[in-house]
C-alpha cells in the first residue's frame, strides 16, 4: 500500500489546537522521568511491550515518554495517536485488523505492525488536545475492562496536569496568549457554523424567490412545466428548512464551543440518499436557469460511512459553487479512485476554481469578519468549508480539468465506503 492511500484527519480547530500546543508544551522535548514512568505504568497496566506519550504535531508525533521503542518521532500519516486526538474518548483496538478504519493503516502493515492499541488523548485544560497516552502490541489484545481503560484516562490526566505545572513555572502563568488562542478559535468556529447554516438557507431563500418570481411572471417558464416546477420548489423549501433544523441540533450535540471545536457523527448512509439530499432543494434553481443536474453512485460505492449532515453541507457548497459561476450540466457521482479510495465529484463544462484558489482555501476561517462579504476570489466560503469538512474525515480536496469539463472533489478514505 502506499503511503498516499492514507491519510489521517485535522480537527477543525487545528491551526488553534498547533497554536496551543506551541505554546504550551516544552519546546526542548527532553527527557523528563516523570512521564517516562507514565509510558512504562501504561505498559505494565495493558501487559504491552510499548508504550507512548506522544505529542501530535502538524506533519508527525514526537514522543515526550516511551518505552519498547527505538524512535523520537514518525510522520503523523503513521501516527494512530492522530486519529485519538480528535475525541475526548479513548480509541481502543483489541485488533487493529478487524477494524476497518486501521486494518489497511501503515502502522498496521508495516513496522512496527501494530494489533493492539489502547490510546487517552491528553486534554489540555483549554480543552485542546495535543496528544495521547497509548499502549501498543505487535499482538492482539482481549478487550480491556473498563477500569483498565479508565486508569489509562487518568495516566493521560496526569500527563496534562505535568504540561500544565512546567509551562507555568516557564512563563509564569502568563496566560493572555492562551486567552487569545481560545479567544481566536471561537471566532473562527462561529464563523464556520455560521456559513454552515447560511448553506441550506441560500437555497431556500433561493427557491423561495423562484416561487415568487413564476408567480409574478418575472421569468419565462413553460406553462405545462409550471406546476411541476413550483411542486418541487415547494419540496425543496420543506427541505431545506428541514435540512437547516437537523443541522443546528447536530452542531449543538457535536460541538465543543470551550476550545471552538466541531466534530463528525459517524454513521453509515446510503449514497444515493446522500446525493439525492444534496440535489434535491437545489434542482428547481438549476431547471430555471436551463441547465440539468444528475446523480450517479457506482456500484462499489453503495453506503458511505461518514456524517450525513456535514457531507450534505460539503457537496452542497460544490453545487452551488458549480451552479453560481460554471455552466452546463452538472453531475454529481460517487466512484472508486484506482488507489480505492473514495471519490465524490461534482463536475460542469465551466472553468472551475483554479488551483491557486484551492491552495488558498486551506486558510482558517476569517477571524472579525462578516460573513457576508468574505470572498475567495467570487467563491465565497464553499472551498474552505467544504474543505474543513473533507479533513474532518481523514481526506482531501482537489481539482482536475480537461477539454471539456473542470471538475472538485472529495477524495476520503477507502474504508469509508462499501457495498449495502
Amino acid at each position: 500500500m502506499t503511503r498516499s492511500a492514507i491519510t489521517f484527519p485535522f480537527a477543525s480547530n487545528e491551526h488553534a489546537r498547533l497554536r496551543e500546543l506551541r505554546e504550551v508544551v516544552d519546546p526542548e522535548r527532553s527527557s523528563n522521568a516523570y512521564v517516562q514512568d507514565i509510558a512504562e505504568r501504561a505498559a505494565d497496566m495493558f501487559g504491552t511491550p510499548a508504550a507512548l506519550v506522544s505529542i501530535v504535531e502538524a506533519d508527525h508525533q514526537w514522543f515526550l515518554g516511551k518505552t519498547g521503542i527505538n524512535l523520537e518521532m514518525t510522520p503523523r500519516d503513521y501516527s494512530i495517536c492522530s486519529r485519538t486526538i480528535m475525541s475526548d474518548r479513548p480509541l481502543i483496538l483489541p485488533d487493529t485488523l478487524k477494524h476497518e478504519e486501521f486494518s489497511a493503516h501503515p502502522a498496521v502493515m508495516q513496522a512496527p505492525n501494530v494489533r493492539f492499541y489502547a490510546g487517552a488523548p491528553i486534554v489540555l485544560r483549554s480543552g485542546f488536545r495535543v496528544g495521547s497516552v497509548c499502549a501498543l502490541d505487535v499482538s492482539p489484545h482481549e478487550a480491556p475492562s473498563q477500569e483498565k481503560i479508565t486508569a489509562l484516562q487518568n495516566l493521560a490526566a496526569e500527563v496534562a496536569q505535568h504540561i500544565e505545572t512546567q509551562h507555568q513555572r516557564r512563563s509564569g502563568d502568563k496566560s493572555v496568549s492562551r486567552q487569545k488562542i481560545v479567544s481566536d478559535a471561537r471566532q473562527e468556529f462561529l464563523n464556520l457554523i455560521g456559513h454552515e447554516f447560511r448553506t441550506p438557507l441560500t437555497v431556500l431563500l433561493g427557491n423561495a424567490r423562484l416561487l415568487r418570481a413564476s408567480a409574478t411572471g418575472e421569468i419565462e417558464i413553460d406553462p405545462q412545466k409550471l406546476t411541476h416546477l413550483s411542486d418541487q420548489a415547494i419540496s425543496a423549501v420543506i427541505a431545506s428548512g428541514e435540512h437547516l433544523q437537523r443541522l443546528i441540533e447536530h452542531v449543538m450535540r457535536f460541538s465543543d464551543l470551550q476550545s471552538g471545536e466541531l466534530m463528525i457523527a459517524e454513521e453509515t448512509i446510503q449514497c444515493r440518499d446522500l446525493l439525492d439530499a444534496v440535489v434535491a432543494p437545489i434542482s428547481p434553481i438549476i431547471t430555471a436557469s436551463h441547465r440539468n443536474v444528475r446523480t450517479d453512485c457506482s456500484d462499489e460505492v453503495q453506503t458511505i460511512k461518514g456524517d450525513g449532515e456535514q457531507l450534505c453541507v460539503a457537496l452542497s457548497s460544490l453545487v452551488t459553487n458549480a451552479v453560481t459561476h460554471g455552466r452546463g450540466d452538472i453531475k454529481l457521482f460517487a466512484t472508486r479512485g484506482e488507489d480505492q479510495t473514495l471519490r465524490i465529484v461534482c463536475s460542469d463544462e465551466g472553468e472551475g476554481p483554479s488551483e491557486e484558489q484551492l491552495n488558498r482555501s486551506d486558510r482558517p476561517f476569517a477571524i472579525y469578519q462578516d460573513l457576508s462579504t468574505r470572498k475567495t476570489s467570487g467563491l465565497g466560503l464553499g472551498l474552505p468549508l467544504a474543505r474543513k469538512i473533507t479533513q474532518l474525515h481523514g481526506g482531501r480536496l482537489q481539482r482536475g480539468r480537461n477539454a471539456g469539463s473542470s471538475w472538485v472533489e472529495l477524495v476520503l478514505p477507502g474504508w469509508r465506503c462499501g457495498l449495502a
